[in-house]
């Protein structure tokens, strides 16, 4: 049996995630939408920096703007993204409580799309607990949220790819990497990469070395083009896999070293 390293919670969906301020824009904005849209935005970069806490704040300072003036919108692109840094604080409970604001709301009609990103996350955390069977129910309440109207069939692909790798089930992952590929192609460049990086999980489960390979490199050249290194850190430890099963030792060694140097620039 390979000793395969999975990176399961955060480690992916954050381009639907970090969602973006412009999903509330209107044509004409009021105060409390402009002071919202900049909250927003600056928790986005606190984020994006490892600020978590930061982002927290900011997150709770636009969602309580966005609350004032019943702007649905923004109250789900910050409820989703409560529930986000709050997964990344390691508070998954906090997370779950966020999403359920959002699923369970009775007073407010939220889009598809959102009640499909709320069960995408929801998928996630269970995926991150270890319930598989629980992050597959999530991953079909996220399907049929998903109607004509959503854009996320790529990030709910990728869910379901993450799915496949956390049960060893290596057709099943390869068919929905491969779907996640295609479908987040032209989509944000990190979900694109999360695609390829699952793939590349996929060969890997399937003994397919040196196709990993490639797939890696194009996923790392995004990661760092975004500036991701905990993404970095991902793509060089699963090419340090695919260097040792090749049975090139030195090269997997350097790969390790890169990426245990990025997880102790990211700890300080």
């Amino acid at each position: 049996m390979m000793n395969m390293v999975f990176f399961r919670g955060t480690s992916f969906l954050f381009a639907l995630l970090l969602l973006s301020a412009c999903s509330h824009e209107t044509p004409l904005r009021s105060l409390h939408q402009e002071q919202a849209i900049e909250f927003n935005q600056r928790a986005q970069r606190a984020f994006l920096r490892g600020e978590y806490q930061v982002a927290a704040g900011l997150y709770e300072n636009a969602l309580q703007l966005d609350s004032a003036i019943e702007n649905v919108d923004g109250i789900a692109v910050n409820l989703l993204n409560l529930a986000k840094v709050s997964q990344a604080l390691g508070k998954p409970a906090l997370a779950h409580l966020y999403l359920d604001r959002l699923l369970q709301d009775k007073a407010l009609k939220y889009s598809h799309s959102h009640l499909a990103a709320a069960a995408v996350q929801y998928g996630l955390l269970r995926l991150q607990a270890g319930d598989v069977a629980a992050a597959k129910s999530w991953a079909d309440k996220s399907a049929e949220y998903c109607t004509s109207e959503c854009k996320l069939s790529g990030v709910i692909a990728n869910l379901r790819a993450n799915i496949a790798i956390q049960s060893n089930d290596a057709e099943q992952a390869l068919y929905w990497s491969g779907r996640a590929v295609s479908a987040n192609k032209g989509e944000p460049q990190i979900e694109y990469a999360n695609a390829l990086r699952l793939l590349a999980q996929a060969r890997l489960l399937r003994q397919e070395f040196e196709a990993a390979l490639p797939l890696l490199e194009e996923a790392i050249a995004i990661d760092k083009t975004l500036g991701l290194p905990d993404k970095v850190r991902q793509d060089l430890s699963l090419m340090a896999q695919a260097q040792d099963r090749l049975g090139r030792t030195e090269s997997a060694a350097q790969y390790r070293e890169r990426a245990a140097r990025i997880a102790a620039a990211l700890a300080k």
